[in-house]
């Protein structure tokens, strides 16, 4: 047996609760990792909300682990019994026509999620196909390797591989104090953007001037565009990274700038907008989506990470069995970067 954080009823954090669940066993092309840390997302929250259509209770939630590896099942060649893993978000088939071109995100033959079709992180031990595992860099600390992926890793497929931010452009994150946001602040810094940064809270702004925002926009209402026109002399941004989604997606259509793209990566109330095409056609705007991480991009997440370019903005380590006390944290809008279950913690 194995204590594991069970959710069995879609809703508040409180049916998040710890139990002794049976230890999973690996199959063929799977591993059994112990998990050393798993990270907190709100994507976490929506789910546990119910409002992602492919998870089914009971559930263990958690798409953000990393730990070492402690059985490896039969037929699983390339890996041993300690090798170092993070998980990535989601699988990917690596056969199909679209996975060919680099667009594992898009696969539809092997398309598992962690914490939705999968078991996730929220547990002392899980198993994972390794079509879902990056390779984790000595010295990289658990907490921060667990993070990585969906943080930093998301910020790379967002940033460089979608928006295809250049040197000189101005890029503008919604949401910007969150662990995406945080990574997202400092890749554009990195690469040479002028970046303004928009959270509903004077508390956070500290941690984005920290990341190198060169803007910190605070708005509790959500209502900031005027502020970005002004800060940007009216000419609007060049790239914006729609985080927030349904609750700000107006407001940040209304400060691109001519031949802008605007990145949608999060939609945090799972709500809809209402879209003005003429404003699209005679700006000639793209909207683009951007959805979880390549193995490719894990890679040179984890290299940003260790090599000091990108700080990683794990804000606290909690208990495992505290998970519901974490997501109701998250949910009040009451934490900057990221929260970090640990399993074995008292």
């Amino acid at each position: 047996m194995m204590q594991a954080v069970v959710l069995r009823q879609f809703g508040a954090p409180i049916h998040l609760k710890s139990e002794a669940v049976p230890m999973p066993k690996p199959g063929k092309g799977e591993v059994l990792v112990r998990v050393r840390a798993c990270g907190v997302c709100y994507h976490d929250v929506i789910n546990r909300r119910g409002n992602l259509p492919r998870t089914h209770v009971p559930a263990i939630l958690g798409h953000e682990a990393a730990g070492e590896v402690v059985e490896v099942g039969p037929e699983t060649v390339g890996w041993k019994v300690g090798d170092r893993v993070a998980t990535l978000q989601r699988l990917s088939c690596g056969e199909c026509a679209l996975c060919r071109q680099g667009r594992n995100s898009l696969c539809k033959h092997d398309n598992r999620f962690f914490g939705e079709e999968l078991p996730g992180g929220y547990a002392e031990y899980m198993v994972a196909p390794v079509a879902g595992l990056g390779r984790v860099p000595e010295g990289l600390p658990w907490s921060v390797a667990a993070t990585v992926c969906c943080t930093l890793g998301t910020a790379v497929h967002t940033l460089r591989t979608r928006a295809k931010v250049r040197a000189g452009e101005s890029v503008l994150i919604t949401g910007a104090s969150g662990g995406v946001g945080l990574a997202a602040v400092q890749l554009a810094k990195l690469d040479g953007a002028r970046v303004l940064a928009v959270t509903s809270s004077e508390s956070k702004a500290e941690a984005l001037h920290a990341a190198g925002a060169d803007e910190v926009i605070i708005s509790s209402g959500l209502e900031f565009a005027r502020e970005v026109r002004q800060r940007t002399g009216g000419e609007g941004v060049n790239v914006a990274v729609e985080i927030v989604g349904s609750a700000t997606f107006p407001q940040t259509l209304k400060v691109m700038a001519p031949g802008g793209r605007l990145v949608v990566v999060g939609n945090l109330e799972t709500g809809v907008v209402d879209l003005n095409p003429g404003l699209i056609i005679v700006k000639e705007l793209e909207v683009i989506g951007a959805y979880a991480t390549t193995r490719t991009e894990l890679d040179e997440a984890l290299r940003l990470t260790r090599d000091g370019h990108i700080r990683p903005f794990v804000s606290e380590e909690v208990a495992l069995h505290e998970a519901a006390h974490a997501h109701a944290r998250l949910e009040g809008r009451q934490v900057a970067g990221r929260l970090v279950l640990v399993p074995g913690s008292k």
